[in-house]
């Protein structure tokens, strides 16, 4: 009896796990795409003169970024989320010769906020600095 209870619960842990990552899923579709937020963003805790412009580009399930295309971060798959009215969004970039940025964010109608992170590894020292971006749909 008690390993029937047990059993009966697992299926139900399980089947509602499946539930939850296929809905997830369902929502990492390209929620995003055709979208361009433009901006700026800075390093936090550095003073308004370290701020330049930028533009968060969603196109194709892929995430690019206009001011990191210069220092080869290529385009990532990005994911997404809903809650209510606000679509948040995960992508890592990736660059050969600059290490990655973690960007999480959350667009809110026609603003996009963001947080990332650039980190790089190196044998002698690794590199960790924390940026924002705040910016607008591209009409």
């Amino acid at each position: 009896m008690i390993n029937r209870f047990f059993a009966s619960l697992l299926v139900a842990a399980v089947v509602g796990a499946l539930g939850v990552a296929a809905s997830y899923a369902a929502e990492s579709s390209h929620l995003l795409d055709g979208k361009t937020f433009v901006g700026k963003n800075g390093e936090k805790g550095h003073p308004l003169a370290t701020v330049e412009g930028e533009a968060l580009i969603f196109a194709d399930g892929l995430f690019t970024s206009g001011s990191c295309e210069p220092y080869n971060f290529g385009s990532s798959e990005y994911s997404t989320k809903v809650e209510g009215s606000r679509i948040y969004f995960e992508v890592v970039t990736i660059s050969p010769s600059h290490g990655q940025i973690a960007w999480q964010g959350v667009v809110d109608g026609d603003v996009a906020q963001a947080t990332f992170v650039w980190t790089k590894e190196r044998w002698y020292w690794d590199t960790r600095r924390e940026y924002w971006f705040k910016g607008t749909l591209k009409q």
